[in-house]
């Protein structure tokens, strides 16, 4: 159950699996709340202490008890709230709105809006095209939005590296096999170190948790090497493909999980996994694109699963794939020759 100031029959009730008839007329489908009015109720609850564990068998900012917690599936995130994130706990914290005791399970929701909001915390958003430009250093996105980070010679990336539901630039510098990862898209606050000379740098949120951690493919041994959120300890190696193949990785089938993937160039031939352990196994395989093509890919339609694409450079065309190849979703021009394609959710 969540925290209460004062426990009443029905929450006892609630905390026991019982879900009365009356008590589910009271508090309605309340269906969402959106991250401000969440912040409102953990400002109540915990005085805005995602990370609170005070000794009082509540936990986080919502202040989950553990039985609700593992109840509506919190585990996944972590073993206590307090250790998960706040979007983990915040998704959970969704789902017990929509349970029995709706927003009555908080007793601090009067006047935070919980009753009355409807608004999806984290609405999926689709991919927007980008490109950066090696001979200024600069990200430039069809959204209008640009800026200067890195030097010639990087390669892009785009992640969410802190959990806020928004993709910012970073780079990796081959040179010393450093990511340098900005939440602001100007100053690099996170700068580990991983790889070998020769990987081919990665992007993903391997775990579920919201939050994108670095990897690399090694095309020496076609192996996968994958880092936990601290970026610097590999928690997955996975050995797909053959000599030659190109790494890529996606949400293939929109459980919030990245897995891993190869495009191979000799024959336009995509083949990606639904699990990060599931070694050699792969459950999306198709043909698109033309020789010459680099592979891509994004959430062109926003419905939280990765579609493939490729990107055509001496048009500057990004070909975007419906789902497992099927046809063309979209194909936005954008950038100069020389440009490197650059994907994210800004």
């Amino acid at each position: 159950m969540i925290r209460k100031k004062t426990r009443t029959a029905a929450a006892a009730a609630v905390a026991l699996g019982i879900a009365t008839t009356a008590l589910a007329i009271c508090a309605g489908p309340a269906q969402a709340a959106s991250v401000a009015t969440w912040d409102k109720v953990a400002q109540c609850e915990s005085s805005g202490n995602w990370a609170a564990n005070t000794g009082n068998a509540h936990y986080g900012g919502l202040q989950f008890d553990l039985p609700t917690w593992q109840g509506y599936g919190g585990t996944q995130y972590a073993a206590y709230p307090h250790q998960a994130t706040k979007q983990q706990q915040i998704l959970i914290a969704e789902k017990v709105l929509n349970g029995p005791q709706g927003y009555h399970a908080w007793e601090c929701w009067p006047n935070t809006g919980l009753d009355t909001d409807r608004t999806n915390p984290y609405p999926a958003a689709a991919s927007s095209v980008g490109v950066f430009r090696p001979s200024n250093a600069t990200f430039y996105l069809s959204n209008g939005g640009y800026a200067s980070f890195g030097a010639n010679g990087d390669v892009p990336l785009s992640g969410d590296w802190n959990g806020d539901g928004k993709d910012t630039f970073g780079v990796y510098r081959p040179s010393d096999q450093k990511f340098y990862l900005t939440d602001n898209n100007s100053t690099a606050v996170k700068q580990p170190k991983y790889g070998n000379p020769g990987d081919v740098p990665l992007v993903g949120d391997w775990n579920g948790d919201g939050v994108d951690s670095i990897g690399v493919y090694r095309p020496s041994d076609q192996t996968f090497y994958l880092t936990n959120d601290d970026n610097a300890t590999e928690v997955y190696h996975v050995k797909l493909g053959v000599l030659g193949d190109k790494p890529i990785v996606g949400d293939w089938n929109g459980d919030g999980k990245d897995t891993v993937g190869i495009y191979r160039p000799s024959d336009q031939t995509f083949a990606m996994t639904d699990s990060t352990t599931g070694g050699t196994t792969t459950t999306h395989n198709f043909k698109y694109g033309n020789p010459g093509d680099a592979p891509i890919k994004g959430d062109w339609d926003g419905d939280g699963r990765d579609e493939v694409g490729v990107y055509r450079a001496q048009y500057s065309d990004f070909i975007e794939a419906t789902f497992d190849g099927g046809g063309v979703y979209s194909s936005p021009r954008y950038g100069v020759n020389g440009d490197i394609p650059v994907i994210g959710q800004w």
